[in-house]
């Protein structure tokens, strides 16, 4: 008997780069505590379906900064997939998250971080 995989398991690594947020240390500065993402702000990443019928993978870096505010400031592609649609999904699925900003002194500041967004087809 064969099984049918739902196409929206193309975008469990949305878990990768949900994690990788919330683990990454935030880049410079006397941090007290690095900023922390809000899990149910984010939605899943659309994988490109051109992207995904022909079976593209990659791993994107992106760097980027969150403000005191726990939104996304600035964001940007360090190391390309190899694919552009898939890095730009992966920047768009970013960009809707919201954190829990980084601390100094017990105020909110904001910080840079980067994270590795894994696309896997299968």
């Amino acid at each position: 008997m064969s099984r049918i995989v739902p196409k929206w398991i193309a975008t469990l690594p949305l878990a990768a780069l949900l994690a990788a947020c919330a683990s990454t240390a935030p880049r410079g500065g006397d941090i007290d505590q690095r900023a922390v993402i809000d899990f149910n702000s984010c939605a899943k990443p659309m994988y490109p379906h051109e992207e995904l019928a022909a079976g593209h993978e990659g791993t994107v870096q992106m760097g980027f900064e969150v403000q005191a505010d726990g939104t996304i400031g600035s964001s940007r592609v360090e190391r390309s997939s190899g694919f552009p649609s898939l890095d730009e999904a992966a920047l768009t699925a970013l960009n809707k998250c919201r954190f829990h900003p980084a601390r100094k002194n017990g105020q909110p500041v904001a910080s840079s971080t980067d994270v590795k967004y894994v696309w896997v087809s299968k």
